[in-house]
């Protein structure tokens, strides 16, 4: 199975946005063009051959296509000379000798993802198109005419019972490419017609042709045609991203990964005591990496820099994490520094997206790094969140052997820290369906087997884990609020870790929540339902009781000093997250709660 690309147009309905690219080069939210994220799925699903039809600015088509990250693939381009005086009819004409196999036909401004190529490719009928029951028909897109389960029409003008939404995606074995190739070369030599849609010589042909439709409505695929698509697209596709991320159960599968990926020379940042290790002896076993562990356990921007040196200076071509949330962070941060020239202060630079594949390894349980868009590093001593959809890791590696060996005190703050999170996500000003799901399950795993996990319990370890790495998958979409935000200055201040910094903040927090918000929001009724309580309050109560068998303490010594640095150091941005509104004064009095002067 080969792919040809439509890249032929000039894109008039999206104003600046290409005035020196075509509209596939257009960058979506994470800094990925149209064209690079196509090659990028495409590939991903096992497609290695393509021919791009190009018009005006084919140069920056062709320098996507020259990126290490595709050199195992082959590009072929045929260039249209009237691109702006033809339609697509006409490059797919121009292409037609180039069309010798079964193939993949998709426009160059379609936005999709992933697991509706997984589809395409896995259903057993030869020739396929797109179509979407559920939404409204479009005025002025494509629809499909599906008559006895098979295609008979694509236009923009009908609009009976047996049209649907239809998207230009399809998958054509070779018989079928080359009826629907014969008549559009009809079009153009015997007719003189090379305006019009591809689509107008196929809809004559479509009774001796079986190309069956694939639903998409789970699915995200949409074309970008304008300014408000272009907004909407950007928006809208992240989630799907989010959830296509991969997990696998053993360090062992991480080799298929990078051969599947042509990758051999990984920069692993690893946690120190992890160095010489059995785990990475199995990396060193099916690549040649190059082991970094020079970090801080609050990662500093300086240790993301010296990442970036060691994987520049030694050839490395895709990042494995392995262990805590340090080592994650520290891994995202170096992806997203890594396409940026220079060193100095890259914090605030523009992001530049580079496919640069990412394996996480979480050795504890508790942040959920692996599943989320942040990191958090630290610079001239202040806590940096850098955020970016790109730095989600590409896979992940839940393997609860490792938390086997974990010791007691660091069990108890990363397993706080996940249902902090997951608690927060419910409540948070963000929480959409999705989010809610990820949280209550990850709740309901963490409560359940928290004993459990705590008294060295095997059976635990894969729920706790999954708990984890859930409650990361919630707060990427809603990020954490009060307590979270409140919880960095005990950490550098008392040196308390994360997770039990967390979880004293939560209670004032929670209690504060419970006081001010509405009785019976749909939030209160749905952290009671994830605790399996009857309200918000019993719920509370219980992750109290949580938190005393933990041994949490509660207090810190303090002064009235440090109390000013507390409050003085909250970050605003979390607060917005959080439902009630808390000035200055509240935050002091959540804080005096905690704080013994």
């Amino acid at each position: 199975m080969k792919a040809i690309i439509f890249n032929s147009g000039i894109g008039k309905r999206m104003g600046a946005l290409t005035a020196n690219n075509p509209k596939s080069m257009v960058k979506l939210a994470n800094g990925e063009t149209i064209f690079e994220r196509q090659i990028r799925v495409l590939s991903e699903n096992g497609i290695k051959e393509f021919v791009i039809t190009s018009g005006p600015y084919e140069e920056q088509l062709v320098a996507v296509t020259k990126k290490k990250a595709y050199s195992d693939c082959t590009f072929t381009f045929v260039k249209n000379p009237i691109y702006d005086k033809s339609n697509y009819i006409y490059s797919l004409y121009l292409a037609k000798d180039k069309l010798d196999d079964d193939f993949l036909m998709l426009h160059g401004d379609l936005v999709f993802n992933g697991g509706i190529v997984e589809k395409i490719l896995s259903d057993k009928n030869p020739s396929t198109c797109l179509i979407n029951k559920k939404k409204v028909l479009p005025e002025k897109d494509f629809k499909g005419r599906i008559c006895d389960g098979k295609l008979r029409e694509v236009s923009i003008n009908i609009f009976d019972d047996d049209c649907f939404t239809f998207q230009p995606l399809y998958k054509l074995d070779k018989k079928t490419l080359h009826a629907w190739l014969d008549n559009v070369s009809d079009y153009i030599e015997n007719r003189g017609i090379n305006s019009v849609y591809a689509e107008n010589a196929l809809n004559e042909i479509t009774d001796r042709l079986d190309i069956i439709p694939i639903s998409y409505e789970d699915d995200f695929v949409e074309e970008i045609d304008n300014e408000d698509d272009y907004v909407r697209v950007c928006r809208d596709i992240q989630p799907f991203d989010a959830r296509e991320q991969k997990t696998v159960g053993s360090v062992a599968k991480i080799g298929d990964y990078l051969r599947s990926h042509s990758l051999k020379r990984p920069l692993v940042v690893i946690s120190g005591f992890l160095l010489g290790s059995d785990t990475a002896k199995q990396i060193e076993s099916f690549s040649s990496p190059v082991f970094f562990s020079d970090f801080k356990p609050n990662p500093l921007y300086e240790d993301a820099i010296k990442a970036k040196r060691a994987y520049l200076e030694n050839g490395c071509d895709s990042i494995i994490s392995i262990g805590g949330g340090s080592a994650i962070d520290t891994a995202k941060a170096l992806k997203l520094f890594l396409p940026i020239e220079g060193e100095e202060c890259l914090i605030n630079k523009p992001h530049v997206y580079e496919n640069i594949k990412h394996i996480a390894v979480p050795t504890t349980a508790g942040t959920g790094s692996e599943a989320t868009r942040f990191s958090v590093i630290y610079y001239n001593g202040e806590k940096q969140s850098l955020t970016d959809v790109s730095i989600i890791p590409d896979l992940v590696v839940l393997d609860p052997s490792f938390l086997e060996t974990l010791p007691e005190n660091q069990k108890t703050a990363t397993v706080l820290d996940a249902l902090c999170q997951a608690t927060e996500s419910i409540w948070s000003v963000n929480a959409n369906e999705e989010s809610v799901r990820y949280a209550s399950e990850a709740i309901d795993l963490i409560i359940k087997n928290v004993n459990g996990y705590m008294a060295g319990s095997r059976s635990a370890l894969t729920p706790i884990q999954i708990g984890a790495n859930l409650s990361g998958k919630a707060i990427n979409i809603t990020q954490t609020t009060a307590a979270h935000a409140m919880s960095y200055k005990l950490t550098s201040l008392y040196g308390i870790p994360h997770g039990a910094a967390v979880a004293m903040a939560m209670i004032p927090v929670w209690e504060c929540y419970n006081l001010n918000s509405d009785k019976g929001s749909a939030a209160k009724a749905q952290i009671a339902k994830a605790y399996g309580t009857d309200s918000a309050e019993e719920a509370f109560e219980m992750f109290k009781d949580i938190c005393d068998s933990l041994s949490l303490k509660r207090t810190v010594p303090s002064t009235n000093d440090e109390l000013d640095i507390l409050v003085n150091g909250v970050n605003p941005e979390r607060l917005k997250n959080f439902p009630v509104a808390l000035t200055k004064e509240a935050i002091r009095a959540l804080y005096q709660q905690i704080v013994e002067i």
